[in-house]
């Protein structure tokens, strides 16, 4: 029996799609410089060159960006980065909710994962995500 702990997918496909979609919002459609970007982001200049030449984070990305609300959600956040200029220590949760969001989608679709601690908690006290950005 192996031991697939909830975040393990998440890490290895969910967080990459994310952050090829939002550095393609970022680079792509708002002309921000790669440098900014991955400072915004948290990530080096390198893996952002890499999501947006889509070397990386491409497995399931278009099976988020084909959803409408967690594609609002991925321009909401973008917005809030590039209005408010916020790091990535300050913005590093709203990657976890992105997460469980895009694992929503693609629960939709047939994938079946784990829960983690923040969709459970997300889903007793029901927090809503839209109004967090």
């Amino acid at each position: 029996m192996q031991l697939t702990l909830p975040c393990e997918y998440s890490v290895k496909e969910i967080l990459p799609a994310v952050r090829a979609l939002i550095a393609e919002k970022l680079v792509v459609e708002n002309n921000v410089s790669i440098y900014r970007t991955a400072e915004l982001m948290g990530i080096t200049p390198a893996a952002v060159e890499n999501y947006i030449k889509k070397r990386r984070g491409n497995a399931i990305k278009d099976v988020l960006r084909n959803d409408k609300k967690f594609m609002e959600l991925v321009d909401n956040f973008t917005k809030v980065v590039l209005n408010q200029g916020k790091k990535a220590d300050s913005v590093s949760s709203y990657y976890c909710m992105l997460c469980a969001e895009g694992k929503k989608v693609l629960s939709k679709q047939g994938y079946q994962m784990s829960h983690c601690i923040v969709e459970t908690l997300s889903s007793a006290y029901n927090f809503s995500l839209e109004k967090t950005f």
